[in-house]
C-alpha cells in the first residue's frame, strides 16, 4: 500500500488522483512526478490533492498485526510452552511497543496531517487488517 514495486505507491496514486501536485520552489510552479520521494528529491513538496496518513496507517495496522499474533495468543492461552514469567515478559514488551506507537500517533496527528487524513489512513489500516485476519478466519 505504502510501496509499490510496480510504480508509486497506492498512496501517492490517490494523491495525485485528487488533485495532488509537486510544486517546485524555482522553476517551473507545477511538475507532475509519480511519487512524493521524485518530488522531494527534486527538492519539491506535495501540494493539493488527498494525502492519506501512511503513519496512521502502519501503526494502526502494526498495532492490530501485534495483537493478533502475539498479545491474543498469549491472554487466550491457559497452556503455554514455557514458564508463566516468560509469557507475561512477552506481553509486557508487546504492550509497550503498542504504547510507544500510540505516542507516534499523538506525534502524527498533532504536527503533520489533518483530521480527514488521519481518518482515512487509519480506516485503510483497519480495513487491511480486517480483510487480512477476520475474513480470514471466517474461510476456514
Amino acid at each position: 500500500m505504502t510501496q509499490w514495486c510496480f510504480g508509486p505507491s497506492l498512496f501517492d496514486r490517490f494523491f495525485v488522483r485528487t488533485g495532488g501536485l509537486c510544486s517546485l520552489p524555482n522553476g517551473p510552479k507545477r511538475l507532475a512526478p509519480s511519487s512524493m520521494q521524485v518530488c522531494r528529491s527534486a527538492g519539491g513538496r506535495w501540494l493539493g490533492g488527498h494525502d492519506i496518513s501512511g503513519h496512521c496507517f502502519l501503526l494502526i495496522h502494526s498495532a492490530l498485526f501485534l495483537f493478533e499474533e502475539v498479545l491474543s495468543p498469549l491472554l487466550v492461552s491457559r497452556r503455554t510452552a514455557g514458564p508463566s514469567y516468560a509469557r507475561w515478559g512477552v506481553v509486557a514488551a508487546a504492550a509497550g511497543l503498542i504504547a510507544v506507537w500510540a505516542c507516534m500517533l499523538y506525534c502524527t496527528a498533532k504536527y503533520f496531517h489533518g483530521p480527514w487524513e488521519l481518518i482515512s489512513g487509519t480506516l485503510l489500516g483497519s480495513v487491511y487488517w480486517v480483510s487480512l485476519y477476520q475474513f480470514q478466519l471466517l474461510a476456514f
